[in-house]
């Protein structure tokens, strides 16, 4: 894969890019299942090809411009369950589903902009589409 510019890795709903974001990022978990038992003299044994608890989170830092993430962050708990959330990526992949905002944050400095981090988790299975 070619190197690719970080400024134009985006986090959008529908096709509307969220907030002012200078930072985003993916992480990605999920566990195998041990299976290791006597026989196996210590050493981790897992089943192969199943993974539990697979999650995917979504990391948004930025200037606040239009209070849209931090009304939806002081509302109601059903507004931080979102659908539609893409993950984009400069070469045009893409990871998208539902999500719900886990956390936010929001920092004023006294000679800054007021910053925003949001971090939102798949709320069950996503899709991963890559480029064509």
């Amino acid at each position: 894969m070619a190197k690719q510019a970080g400024r134009l890795c985006v986090i959008k709903k529908n096709t509307t890019t969220i907030g002012g974001g200078r930072t985003v990022g993916m992480t990605v978990n999920g566990s195998p299942i041990n299976v290791e038992d006597q026989g196996d003299s210590g050493f981790a044994t897992y089943l192969a090809d199943i993974m539990t608890g697979q999650s995917i989170e979504l990391t948004i830092e930025g200037y606040e411009e239009d209070q849209v993430l931090r009304d939806l962050s002081l509302g109601a708990a059903s507004g931080k369950f979102i659908d539609d959330l893409t993950f984009e990526y400069p070469n045009g992949d893409e990871i998208s589903g539902d999500f719900v905002m886990t956390t936010y944050s929001e920092t004023g400095a006294y000679e800054d902009g007021q910053t925003f981090n949001a971090t939102f988790g798949s709320d069950g299975s996503w899709t991963y589409t890559p480029s064509a």
